[in-house]
């Protein structure tokens, strides 16, 4: 007696095969991908040594005086646009001669005006910042660069813009430090 084919179980485990294949190569293409492209480590603050700083600033076009030390930088990674930095030195000069030697290393920058530390650049950009104290004792000097030269005190944007950067030099007592923040985008 000859055996009958339910062809309709073939074709039922044929297809299920296939599936399961397309299935799998769609699960490991995604492991693949997420893993390869979306490497969490990346992305986020990450500290700077000094040697990976200067050429940040470099970069972005931030003149560091000559004698101005590196203390830390932190760079905000993004996944995609431009990454942002926040950093500071300490100023081995006077604060008189550090606004001058930082006004002569950054011509593009507009002119270092005095601020307060109530000042909307001041309070919120670098009062929560690591290593940063203001109070009434306090000497500022701030300037903000941005991309299309408009006058950040007038944009109506809170703190320093996207793709603008701000040097804030503060003055405590005879602690003299450099404040360097580029935003990203």
């Amino acid at each position: 007696m000859r055996r009958r084919t339910n062809w309709w179980l073939v074709a039922l485990i044929s297809a299920a095969v296939v599936l399961s294949c397309v299935g799998l190569t769609l699960v490991i293409g995604f492991v693949v991908f997420f893993v390869s492209f979306a490497d969490d480590d990346n992305v986020g603050p990450h500290a700077l040594d000094a040697k990976a700083a200067a050429k940040a600033m470099h970069d972005r076009r931030i003149g560091i005086p000559d004698g101005f030390t590196f203390e830390a930088m932190t760079v905000q990674r993004v996944f995609s646009g431009a990454d942002g930095y926040i950093g500071r030195y300490a100023v081995p000069d006077p604060f008189d001669d550090a606004e001058h030697a930082l006004a002569q290393a950054n011509p593009d920058f507009p002119a270092l005006r005095r601020a307060t530390c109530a000042d909307e650049i001041v309070h919120h950009d670098f009062a929560e910042l690591e290593g940063f104290h203001c109070d009434a004792g306090t000497e500022l000097a701030v300037s903000t660069r941005s991309l299309d030269g408009e006058d950040v005190l007038t944009d109506n944007y809170s703190g320093t813009p996207p793709d603008a950067e701000t040097v804030l030099l503060a003055r405590n007592g005879d602690h003299v430090q450099l404040f360097v923040l580029s935003r990203g985008h």
